[in-house]
């Protein structure tokens, strides 16, 4: 009985840890970031879900500095905003770092 409750108050923790974690990423990446527009070079669809929302692997590139960057990443984006987010379209990403970029779609 103990060992089953100190599972469950580790996976419960674990489980709200995680999420506080994801929110902070979030409103770092949305203070911190800077807004850029972006040009998709390629996108694929690894996975969706019920609810239509699709996991998408993605590779952007825009200009800064006289040079072109590059940036690859993976995420989730809903079914609505999936059609913005096509190869040779162009969009906008609040970016903090090649490891910290948010598909802006408000803009």
């Amino acid at each position: 009985m103990e060992f089953a409750f100190i599972i469950s108050a580790v996976l419960v923790l674990g489980s709200l840890a995680y999420i506080i974690h994801l929110f902070r990423r979030d409103h770092r990446i949305r203070s911190q970031g800077r807004d850029v527009r972006a040009l998709v070079e390629d996108v694929r669809l690894v996975s969706t879900n019920d609810s239509g929302a699709a996991t998408i692997k993605y590779r952007l590139s825009w200009h800064e500095n006289g040079a072109t960057k590059y940036v690859e990443g993976r995420d989730t984006i809903s079914a609505f905003h999936s059609s913005k987010v096509q190869k040779g379209c162009e969009v906008a990403i609040r970016y903090l770092d090649d490891d910290h970029i948010l598909f802006d779609f408000d803009n």
